[in-house]
């Protein structure tokens, strides 16, 4: 039997599962790991994760990117690989031994290894970006409840959806609160960057998933060659997620008035006056940047039509939901056309802009809760009670 002082000597170093399946779960697993390591300099950190999280000290059972996958037709389609990968963690966690597993978004994915790792050696577990029972599937709290201890919310309206059950639920704020200033004085970051104060910059944001870009791309491509036959003096820019999704650019000298870039999509809504976005964090993004931009999605149509009318929300962007009514336009699916986002675009441009800037402050403020390291407090309470 070990002994209490043995116990919490060995919690001085505790063996931590860290789990995440997006570009954006890689950005708030390097802070959560980077400030547990603050706490617990000789922990060690294993799971899966992106560079970020790797950069950080990291042990990655293989490439992030391999469950990288959303909606309900896309994980289908790769199931076969995802439930080998699934099996080929649930090893790897049971040989490293973790005192506590945490998920980072992708609850499709993490709650099910929660589960196991709870009936096999009782491990704690916390989810980190809850589950989006908010918004639709509202029946999974009750078995989600049995295998995890702790949810950790990015978003105040979160804590509602939890309001009758036993689970600990903590508001932790949003990071990229944190990250970006309140204020963003447009005009010092184009003179950071050599661009000219007096020309109007918009930012094109075709999605971080190969599935995405591929249907918003086009749209936005002609959409911007509509806005620039009305204004030459427009200046353009396109940042990709990555090099591979830059190649699914097809004749790149057509447009060689846009500049294109990889994996600087924050500076470039830095600077920029205005934006067309794919609906995800980078809305959000766009939003703690102050840059008004129209939101468009599009989806495989067969996940559309299935999730669809299981939707509870009246709004998809996270900017509206927090301010509890449409401050940015949204087109969906079939709406989003090159004429519908023009339209919105000037409508935005125009009308709304400086409402939408207010409104964007107040989200900022909400968002930043107690403190940046509100999450990581989180898990020590967690281990402290182990």
């Amino acid at each position: 039997m070990i002994s209490s002082n043995s116990k919490k000597k060995e919690l001085l170093k505790p063996r931590i599962a860290v789990v995440a399946g997006e570009k954006s779960g890689d950005e708030l697993g390097k802070k959560l790991i980077h400030s547990l390591k603050g706490r617990y300099p000789k922990a060690k950190f294993f799971g899966v994760g992106g560079q970020k999280m790797i950069s950080e000290g990291l042990e990655s059972c293989f490439d992030m990117d391999r469950i990288s996958v959303m909606g309900i037709t896309e994980p289908l389609l790769k199931i076969i690989d995802l439930l080998s990968l699934r099996r080929q963690l649930k090893k790897f966690l049971l040989e490293n031994k973790p005192d506590i597993y945490i998920g980072i978004d992708s609850p499709d994915f993490n709650l099910p290894i929660a589960k196991f790792l709870k009936l096999k050696n009782k491990t704690k577990a916390i989810q980190y970006v809850g589950p989006s029972i908010w918004a639709w599937r509202q029946g999974r709290l009750k078995n989600i409840e049995k295998y995890l201890d702790k949810v950790l919310v990015l978003f105040p309206f979160e804590i509602e959806s939890y309001k009758d059950s036993k689970l600990e639920v903590s508001f932790v704020g949003h990071p990229l609160a944190y990250k970006y200033p309140e204020e963003v004085n447009k005009l010092t970051m184009k003179k950071k960057f050599s661009i000219d104060s007096k020309l109007k910059v918009v930012a094109l944001l075709p999605g971080s998933r190969k599935s995405e870009v591929a249907k918003i791309l086009p749209v936005l491509l002609e959409t911007a060659t509509e806005i620039r036959d009305n204004d030459k003096k427009t200046l353009f820019f396109m940042p990709f997620a990555n090099y591979n999704q830059k190649a699914m650019l097809k004749n790149p000298e057509k447009y060689n008035w846009i500049n294109f870039s990889v994996g600087n999509s924050q500076e470039v809504l830095s600077f920029s006056d205005i934006g067309i976005v794919t609906s995800g964090t980078a809305v959000l993004e766009a939003a703690l940047l102050k840059t008004p931009s129209v939101v468009v999605y599009k989806t495989n149509w067969l996940t559309y039509k299935l999730v669809r009318p299981l939707l509870k929300i009246s709004f998809y962007s996270l900017p509206n939901l927090l301010a509890g009514k449409e401050i940015l336009p949204e087109l969906i699916q079939d709406q989003v056309t090159s004429s519908n986002v023009l339209k919105a675009f000037y409508q935005l441009d125009q009308k709304n802009y400086n409402e939408t800037l207010k409104a964007f402050k107040e989200i900022h403020s909400k968002l930043k809760s107690k403190g940046p390291d509100l999450a990581a407090e989180s898990v020590v309470e967690t281990l402290s009670c182990l």
